[in-house]
């Protein structure tokens, strides 16, 4: 039988693996409405900052917005609900006003074709600015 001896540098690759478990430790830690990681950092007024939410007798994490949004409607689909939170976010980190998101910034047109067009757009385009926000690479 072999006997584990340590060297060195045992202890300090064991403290850099402990270090990069705990910063990766929001990564693991996902939104129950959307499923994306949550911000356990940073200001508490931004919409991607996790929140601890009881949703029918269960305790779950949530970000900020999605909390929110959980109360108002129910939005059906993954990528409408990171979609909607990749906006809020976008007005968030330019400093506007948050607004209406439901629409995701798309106005009407007479056109039917050409504003469904543009709403898969906007969908999609808010949804991926999401996915690289909230589970930036490490």
């Amino acid at each position: 039988m072999a006997s584990r001896v340590r060297g060195p540098g045992s202890e300090d690759r064991r403290e850099l693996r402990i270090r990069h478990l705990t910063g990766c430790l929001p990564c693991t830690l996902k939104c129950a409405y959307c499923g994306l990681p949550v911000r356990l950092a940073g200001p508490g007024n931004h919409p991607g900052y996790g929140v601890v939410e009881e949703v029918r007798g269960d305790l779950v994490l949530l970000h900020r917005f999605c909390r929110g949004a959980l109360g108002r409607c129910r939005t059906w689909g993954c990528v409408l609900r990171r979609a909607h939170l990749g906006r809020a976010t976008e007005q968030y980190d330019t400093g506007r006003r948050p607004g209406r998101y439901q629409r995701l910034g798309v106005r009407r047109s007479p056109d039917l074709d050409l504003y469904r067009k543009h709403w898969r757009i906007a969908k999609m385009r808010y949804a991926c600015q999401a996915c690289r926000y909230y589970t930036g690479s490490h």
